[in-house]
C-alpha cells in the first residue's frame, strides 16, 4: 500500500466511498478506419466541451455534499491527457454495440502498458490505481469516452447490453457517448462508488453493496406498503433531472456511496472512528520539562460491502498532537499529517502546573484519540483504561507519590485471576508439531481448513520455497492436492475449547509476485464476526508483505468471547500460518517512567504480583478491578536483600561468628563476577551483601575486613586477619605485627585481592594472611 492511499485501501480499492480527493482520467477514442469505417472525428471544441460535461458531473456531487452540514470535503482532479491526445482504435465505438468496449478497453491497456497478465477489470483497476499515486489522490476511475457528435442518435448500435452510457462500479471505469448530458456524467460517476441504479428494470431494493452494505431501499420495486420513490440522481429519468436539478438525492442512496451520519455529529459513519494514542511521559522537575514518546494511528470502520473487497479504509490522518495544560486551549505540538506518527518531544510547562494532557486529532472531521494525561507526580496514563497505573518506590509510607519518590521502570508484573490461577493461554506452532499427519487439538485449539463452505482437513507440512519452514496446510479436496497458500477461496479456520479476549496468528506473505495482505478474523461462538485484523500500514512498515516475509496479527475481544478465528490472504493475494497463540498475556512490565497499561483485559477483578529487577524493592500482591477508575498504585517497600544477613551483617557465612573466611567469600564472588548486581535468580547463598543494598561491590568486602580490623569478633582466641599495608613491597601481612589502619575502599576496588592459605610447620601457629595479587 502506497503512502498517498487511503490507510488500508489495496490497489484495487480505488473507488470504496466518496469523500476526498479523485483523480479522473477521461480516454477519448478516435477510430483510425483500420477494422471499421470512420464516421467520427474528434474537433478540439468538442474535446473542449465534454470535458466541460465530465468536470460538471464531478462537480455536482462536490456541490451536493456542500448542502450537508458536515466536516467533509470532495475534489476531483481531471487528468486530460488522453482527452487531449485521444486513443487511437481500430473500431469505431459508437457504430458497433456497447458489448465491444472489452476490445477497444484493452487496446488502450496495452498502449499504456499494464500487465498483459491481467483481466480486463484488474487491468483497468492497476491503472486507476497507478493515476490515484501520480496525483497523490484518494480515489481514482477512468472514462471512455466515444465520439458520437456526428451519429444519428448518438447511442451505441443495437444489439447489447447498454444504448447509452454504463458503468463498472467500484473504482474501474465509466463507458459513454461523448453527446449524453451531465446529469449521465453525474449519474454513472455514482455507480463508480457504488450507487445502484434506481429505475424500474435497474437495481433491486433488496441488493445491498457500499462500505456500509446498504439496501436499495429507494428502488423502484420496494414492496413496502406506501411505499414512494425518492428523487433521486439514480433514479429514473424524471426523477434524475429533478434530483439534478435541484442538489438533492435520497438518504438510502447516499449511504452506499458513504455518506451516513447514524449520530448527526456531521461526521460521516466511515470517518467516525477515534484515533489511537499511546504513550510514556513524566515531568522533569529539574529541566521543568516533560517528556514524552507516544505513538498513534488512524483507525477504521468495518468495510461490510458484499460487493468489494472489504478493506477497512479510512482517509483520517493524525493531523496535530495537541497538549493541554490545567483545562486550558489545546495546542498543537506536532504535525506529522499521516496515517501513523511517533513522537519524542520534551515541552517546557509551568513547574506549578497541576495536569497536562495529550491527545491527537485530525483536522477535517476533528476526531480525536482517548485522552492521556499525568501530573506533576505521576506519570502519562490513558483517562480511559482502567487497568492502568504505575509501580513507585514508597520512602515516605503515604498513599500517594511524593516528589522525589522514584518511579520503577522494568518492574515485572505478572496478572492472574483474583483466586492466585493462572489465565487460559494455548499455542499451536507449527514448528513443534508432527508433520504430514492429522492434527490433534493442541492447547484447546483445533484446527481445519475451508473451500469457501466445504470444510476439509489441515496439516503441517514443510514449505520448501521457504528453506523447509513447517507452515500450516489446508487440503484442498477439489484439486486434490495440499497447500500451504491461504487466500479468498483456501482458507484456515482455528475453533477454540474455551473462548478468549486475544488471539495472535503468525503470518507468512506467499505471494510470489507481489505484495500480499494478510487478514484474520475472529467469530464468537453463534458465527457472528466481531473483530479482524488486515495487513496495513499500522502493522507493517510497507503495508503489504513480501514473499517470505513475517508479521503478527492480533485480535481482541473485551468480552472474551473469541470462540474461532479464520485466516485468510486478502484481496486476490496469499499467505500462510506458522502459529496461533490465544489468552492475553499474564506477564506485563512498566515503562521506562514506571507506568503501564494492561489493555484487552476482559472484564473482572485480577490478582497483580509485580516484582522488580531490584531485590531490595518489595511489593505486596494486590487484587484490582476493571471497573477501577483511578490509578492502579503498585507500592514498592525497602526490604532486606535475600543476600543480607539482618541479624550480624559481617556474618557472611551465618556461621554466628565473623572472621576472614566471611571476607574471602565476598572477594572471592568479586573475582569470578566482578560487581554484581543481584537479580531473583541470585537470592540463595552465603550473605554477601553486607551494604544492604542489592548490589555485590568491594565494598561489601570492605565492610568485613574494617569489621575484623575493628576487632569486633565472636572468637577473641582466632587471630584477625588484615588487609596489605599500603606500601610498594606489598609483602604479606599477619596478625602477629602491629595491625596497619582500616584499608581505604580506593585500595579495594582497584587491587584484586585473594584469601591465601601458606603452608606453615606447625598449622595451630601459624595465622591466615590476605595478600594482594
Amino acid at each position: 500500500m502506497a503512502v498517498g492511499v487511503p490507510l488500508g485501501a489495496t490497489p484495487q480499492d480505488t473507488a470504496e466511498f466518496m469523500l476526498g480527493t479523485v483523480t479522473v482520467t477521461p480516454i477519448f477514442l478516435e477510430s483510425d478506419g483500420s477494422i471499421d469505417p470512420q464516421s467520427q472525428n474528434w474537433t478540439p471544441a468538442e474535446i473542449d466541451s465534454v470535458l466541460a460535461n465530465i468536470t460538471a458531473g464531478a462537480e455536482w456531487w462536490s456541490d451536493l455534499l456542500d448542502t450537508f452540514d458536515s466536516v467533509h470535503s470532495l475534489s476531483f482532479t481531471i487528468d486530460d491527457t488522453f482527452a487531449r491526445n485521444p486513443v487511437e482504435t481500430g473500431y469505431e465505438p459508437i457504430d458497433r454495440p456497447s458489448n465491444y468496449y472489452n476490445r477497444y478497453v484493452g487496446q488502450f491497456l496495452d498502449a499504456a502498458g499494464v500487465d498483459p497478465s491481467l483481466q480486463l477489470d484488474d487491468g483497468m483497476l492497476a491503472f486507476n490505481d497507478s493515476q490515484r499515486e501520480k496525483f497523490g489522490t484518494d480515489w481514482a476511475f477512468s472514462l471512455f469516452i466515444t465520439d458520437s457528435s456526428d451519429d444519428p442518435d448518438g447511442y451505441f448500435g443495437e444489439g447489447g447490453s447498454f444504448r447509452g452510457a454504463f458503468a463498472f462500479p467500484g473504482g474501474r471505469y465509466i463507458v459513454s457517448p461523448s453527446t449524453r448530458p451531465v446529469s449521465t456524467f453525474a449519474h454513472e460517476m455514482g455507480h463508480i462508488f457504488w450507487a445502484f441504479d434506481e429505475y424500474s428494470g435497474g437495481g433491486s431494493y433488496d441488493e445491498t453493496r457500499g462500505y456500509y452494505n446498504s439496501p436499495n431501499t429507494n428502488a423502484r420495486n420496494n414492496p413496502t406498503p406506501g411505499f414512494q420513490q425518492e428523487v433521486s440522481i439514480m433514479a429514473d429519468y424524471d426523477r434524475l433531472i429533478t434530483a439534478f436539478a435541484t442538489h438533492t438525492t435520497a438518504a438510502s442512496t447516499l449511504a452506499v456511496i458513504g455518506w451516513q451520519d447514524s449520530d448527526g455529529d456531521g461526521i460521516f459513519d466511515v470517518l467516525d472512528v477515534p484515533l489511537h494514542l499511546s504513550g510514556s511521559g513524566v515531568f522533569n522537575a529539574e529541566t521543568s520539562r516533560f517528556e514524552f514518546n507516544g505513538e498513534a494511528s488512524v483507525g477504521t470502520l468495518r468495510n461490510q460491502n458484499a460487493s468489494g473487497n472489504q478493506s477497512d479504509i479510512t482517509i483520517n490522518r493524525i493531523s496535530s498532537l495537541d497538549v493541554s495544560i490545567d483545562g486550558g486551549q489545546w495546542v498543537s505540538v506536532a504535525a506529522p499529517d499521516t496515517y501513523t506518527a511517533t513522537f519524542n518531544l520534551a515541552l517546557s510547562v509551568p513547574r506549578n502546573f497541576s495536569k497536562i494532557e495529550f491527545r491527537v486529532r485530525d483536522a477535517e472531521t476533528g476526531i480525536t484519540s482517548d485522552i492521556w494525561s499525568a501530573t506533576p507526580t505521576t506519570p502519562l496514563l490513558p483517562d480511559s483504561s482502567s487497568l492502568s497505573g504505575y509501580a513507585v518506590l514508597d520512602t515516605g509510607d503515604n498513599s500517594n507519590r511524593a516528589s522525589g519518590e522514584p518511579l520503577l521502570s522494568d518492574v515485572a508484573i505478572h496478572v492472574t485471576a483474583a483466586d492466585g490461577s493462572e489465565l487460559p493461554q494455548g499455542e499451536f506452532d507449527a514448528a513443534d508439531a508432527a508433520l504430514d499427519t492429522q492434527l490433534p487439538t493442541v492447547s484447546g485449539i483445533t484446527l481445519s481448513g475451508n473451500l469457501g463452505a466445504l470444510k476439509t482437513t489441515a496439516q503441517v507440512r514443510r514449505v520448501a520455497e521457504l528453506n523447509n519452514t513447517p507452515m500450516l496446510h489446508v487440503h484442498d479436496s477439489q484439486l486434490q492436492y495440499w497447500t500451504p497458500n491461504l487466500g479468498d477461496r483456501v482458507t484456515a479456520l482455528a475453533t477454540l475449547t474455551t473462548p478468549t479476549a486475544q488471539v495472535d496468528v503468525d503470518v507468512v506473505g506467499l505471494t510470489s509476485n507481489g505484495t500480499a495482505y494478510a487478514r484474520v478474523e475472529a467469530y464468537d461462538a453463534a458465527g457472528n464476526l466481531i473483530d479482524r485484523a488486515t495487513t496495513d500500514l499500522r502493522n507493517n512498515s510497507d503495508g503489504g508483505l513480501g514473499f517470505g516475509e513475517r508479521q503478527t496479527l492480533t485480535l481482541h475481544d473485551s468480552d472474551g468471547r473469541i470462540a474461532s478465528i479464520r485466516i485468510m490472504g486478502h484481496a486476490d493475494t496469499e499467505i500462510g500460518a506458522t502459529a496461533i497463540r490465544t489468552g492475553v498475556p499474564s506477564n506485563w512490565t512498566t515503562d521506562a517512567h514506571g507506568a503501564f497499561v494492561l489493555s484487552d483485559l476482559p472484564s473482572g477483578s485480577y490478582r497483580l504480583t509485580a516484582t522488580s529487577d531490584n531485590v531490595t524493592y518489595g511489593f505486596d500482591p494486590i487484587t484490582v478491578s476493571s471497573t477501577t477508575n483511578t490509578p492502579i498504585r503498585l507500592v514498592a517497600k525497602t526490604v532486606d536483600s535475600p543476600r543480607y544477613n539482618p541479624v550480624l551483617a559481617a556474618d557472611v557465612n551465618q556461621d554466628n561468628v565473623v572472621t576472614a573466611v566471611d571476607a574471602l567469600q565476598v572477594i572471592n564472588y568479586l573475582n569470578t563476577f566482578g560487581s554484581h548486581t543481584l537479580t531473583h535468580a541470585d537470592a540463595t547463598g552465603s550473605k554477601i551483601d553486607v551494604t544492604n543494598d542489592g548490589v555485590i561491590t568491594a565494598l561489601d568486602a570492605l565492610r568485613v575486613i574494617n569489621y575484623l580490623n575493628g576487632g569486633q569478633t565472636a572468637s577473641a582466641s582466632e587471630p584477625l586477619p588484615i588487609a596489605s599495608q599500603p606500601d610498594t613491597t606489598r609483602e604479606l601481612v599477619t596478625a602477629e605485627k602491629a595491625a596497619p589502619d582500616p584499608v581505604g575502599i580506593d585500595d579495594v576496588l582497584t587491587e584484586p585481592i585473594q584469601w591465601i592459605a601458606p603452608q606453615p610447620d606447625d598449622p595451630d601457629d601459624e595465622p591466615f594472611t590476605f595478600r594482594i595479587v
